[in-house]
């Protein structure tokens, strides 16, 4: 909680202090009214009184009551204005926080338990700053005031106490109760909130294998047992309204049997209406100090759940970044174009086992170089290692001669043009996919978009849309075919013109023809640009100036195609399971 109150800047502490103001002066004043109240009642009691009489300590109390009312839309305008501007400052951090992490980070959260965390839990958070803040102030200083104000003999200030004490006690069973089942809801919308998004995701296999039964019945326990949980809570903070009434109802009982019995006891008639006069009063008051007590229970009722969601929030906000920009200062590149792996080793986890051992190679400025491999033999992970998405373990990657850690994080991923394994499009146009994340902040021109397209071979389906460059892309690229995102990330790749090119099995949706010219045009567009490639199809690497073959995470083969078919039988295997012997020998 202190990390979310450190968010806090000058102005919302000038709101909270004139919310605080505001929330006495309308208790000051609702204190008032039973004041004027006794006076009109004691009027009344003395008979013969007129009405202009009674018009004074009326028109006061309408007063009061009038600018309690002021006040309390004062601060609420006050409260709401500070909890929008923190929660705003807490959602941007959130985000900024987020999008720093890398792989690691991303893994030891999940999306769903992140997703949750940016709106359930902030709103939770947001709830308790306007609500619970109000009730937090509002209900001490009503207590304390009315409190002060309460003149009576000792047997009401006792009835009051002892009411007050038992249903303080019963708020606090109902919060131990509530306490655990709190932080398992909170969990289980997390849950929920993963299958839902698996079962989204994944629909179009859903549809294919007829899952709609399995998928439900993962929903319908998950949910289930969210509704339980919830049902509980619910059900348990339920009790507080009717017990506070009763608690309420009995104390105005209480105080006036001992109040009826105390003026039978009284002696002439002017005693009576006094001690009438203050049975009136100090009912009042007890009920407002009653008042307050509920209000600061309540707040306490809310505490648990937003702790909870405080903690999550905190989670995140102090979550140290594994890779972090590099402190060396920017030096002049003397290898410009050129990677190399030293002796590299790297697991996922520690103590478990390496993903890659002791890889060492170059690559220099210009060449095309191709990784080949059996599925899981660590292709993709090799390649995560250059823009940083994970960290070696041991050894070093150098690009442009200058260890990867040395640099800082945006200045290595503005040198690379990155294709994911995995296509993905963002919501918004095509042009926007293509010129997605500006080279050096500067959005490129419409005919360089264009140029980006026809390079990578998606300019043909792209002009036969209706609006062309301005059609919209929906989320994740659904209005488009694989072989269509494939291109198009290509395309966005191109756009940036960067120094190094890497494509994580990126063609793997295109037929030959596609395939081929695409690379051609490459080949012409980028010829000082260091390109490299996953691919599993012998026909696209074998022209390649370097191939990498990679076996359970060892580099087992490094040359061109016919230095590996005489001396790595893991290439030949996977030549010879494509090619016949005559086109292997080509």
């Amino acid at each position: 909680m202190k990390k979310l109150i450190s968010f806090s800047k000058t102005k919302e502490w000038i709101l909270f202090i004139c919310f605080i103001l505001f929330v006495i002066a309308q208790v000051i004043l609702s204190l008032r009214i039973p004041d004027h109240m006794s006076e009109i009642t004691t009027l009344i009691q003395r008979g013969n009184v007129e009405v202009s009489v009674l018009a004074l300590p009326g028109a006061k109390m309408f007063l009061c009551a009038l600018s309690a009312v002021i006040c309390s839309v004062a601060a609420g305008f006050c409260i709401s204005k500070m909890t929008a501007t923190l929660i705003t400052r807490i959602r941007n951090a959130l985000f900024e926080k987020i999008m720093s992490f890398s792989l690691p980070e991303m893994a030891a959260f999940s999306s769903s338990s992140l997703i949750t965390r940016c709106t359930n839990d902030v709103m939770q958070l947001q709830n308790f700053c306007f609500v619970g803040l109000f009730v937090m102030v509002q209900g001490p200083v009503t207590a304390v005031l009315a409190i002060i104000k309460m003149k009576a003999n000792t047997t009401w200030l006792i009835i009051s106490a002892v009411i007050v004490v038992l249903m303080i006690l019963l708020f606090a069973v109902i919060i131990l109760i509530v306490q655990k089942k709190s932080v398992l809801n909170q969990q289980l919308i997390d849950k929920i909130n993963r299958i839902t998004r698996e079962h989204l995701s994944g629909l179009r296999v859903v549809h294919a294998y007829n899952g709609y039964d399995l998928q439900g019945r993962q929903f319908d326990s998950a949910n289930d047992e969210l509704t339980k949980t919830g049902a509980f809570v619910n059900k348990t903070t339920g009790m507080i309204s009717p017990v506070l009434t009763l608690f309420m109802n009995l104390l105005s009982l209480l105080i006036y049997i001992s109040g009826v019995y105390m003026i039978m006891q009284s002696g002439g008639y002017d005693e009576k209406i006094a001690v009438f006069s203050e049975m009136i009063v100090f009912s009042s008051y007890a009920l407002q100090a009653m008042a307050g007590f509920i209000l600061m229970l309540m707040a306490i009722i809310m505490l648990p759940r937003v702790m909870v969601s405080s903690k999550r929030i905190t989670e995140v906000l102090d979550m140290k970044n594994s890779i972090n920009d590099g402190d060396a200062p920017a030096e002049t590149e003397e290898e410009k174009g050129v990677i190399e792996f030293r002796d590299v080793s790297f697991a996922y986890a520690p103590g478990s086992g390496n993903a890659l051992s002791h890889i060492s190679f170059r690559i220099e400025k210009g060449m095309t170089v191709a990784i080949t491999g059996a599925t899981g033999s660590g292709k993709t992970t090799l390649l995560n290692l250059i823009p940083r998405l994970y960290d070696v373990t041991d050894g070093a990657v150098l690009v442009d001669g200058r260890d990867v850690r040395e640099y800082k994080l945006s200045e290595l991923r503005e040198k690379i043009g990155y294709v994911p394994q995995k296509s993905f499009l963002f919501s918004g146009t095509v042009a926007y996919n293509i010129d997605y994340g500006q080279k050096n902040g500067f959005q490129a021109a419409l005919s360089d978009i264009k140029k980006a397209a026809e390079i990578g071979q998606s300019k043909d389906f792209i002009e036969r849309k209706e609006k062309s460059y301005s059609a919209w892309v929906e989320e994740g690229g659904a209005n488009f075919s694989g072989g269509q995102r494939q291109r198009l990330t290509i395309s966005r790749a191109v756009c940036r013109n960067p120094e190094y090119y890497i494509f994580d099995d990126s063609f793997s949706a295109l037929d030959f023809k596609t395939d081929s010219t695409l690379r051609r045009n490459l080949r012409d567009h980028a010829k000082d640009a260091t390109q490299i490639i996953v691919g599993q199809r012998v026909g696209s690497i074998k022209n390649a100036d370097m191939i990498l073959v990679l076996d359970k995470g060892e580099l087992v083969g490094k040359g061109t195609h016919d230095e590996l078919l005489s001396n790595c039988p893991v290439y030949r295997e996977i030549v010879m399971s494509q090619l016949s012997s005559g086109e292997a020998a080509i």
